[in-house]
């Protein structure tokens, strides 16, 4: 289960990545989206130039933080995760609630219909791939003797 983990969990930070890159680079799909389900109006109702600059500008820092949390996540799944380490584990499961679990209620408390699908797939990913390995983390029987509170898979 490890290893199928590992590749799902692959999938979702590439999807993020892929995620991130719309917030940096589109930032008015993303912004726009999630302003108008909040707000009733589009990003063109905004008036002042300034406004509109200072949000697409907040949106694309947004996307890069989000960009070096994928990256992080992947030295994580890499270095740790894929190793049957706790602390990976654990990783993934608060930054993974962290970032789509907020995503889906935000997107549902606002309904925002572009970005709830989004988040949606990288959060059925995110649960899945934390989800499957649980017994390979937390089964007694396959402690490593000499270092506490990690755990490998059994062959």
């Amino acid at each position: 289960m490890l290893k199928v983990s590992v590749i799902i969990l692959t999938i979702m930070l590439a999807y993020a990545g892929v995620y991130t890159l719309m917030a940096i680079f589109v930032p008015k799909v993303v912004a726009g989206s999630a302003f108008k389900a909040a707000t009733g109006e589009t990003l063109d109702s905004i008036q002042d130039a300034k406004h509109l600059g200072f949000l697409l500008r907040s949106q694309r820092m947004i996307g890069q933080y989000a960009l070096a949390s994928v990256i992080a996540s992947f030295f994580i799944l890499l270095g740790g995760f894929q190793k049957g380490r706790k602390w990976a584990w654990w990783s993934f499961v608060i930054g993974g609630a962290v970032c789509w679990l907020w995503g889906v209620i935000n997107a549902l408390v606002i309904v925002d219909k572009v970005n709830l699908p989004l988040q949606s797939v990288g959060a059925v990913l995110w649960l899945l791939g934390v989800i499957l390995p649980v017994k390979v983390f937390f089964a007694e029987a396959t402690k490593i003797s000499g270092s506490e509170g990690d755990t490998q898979e059994s062959s």
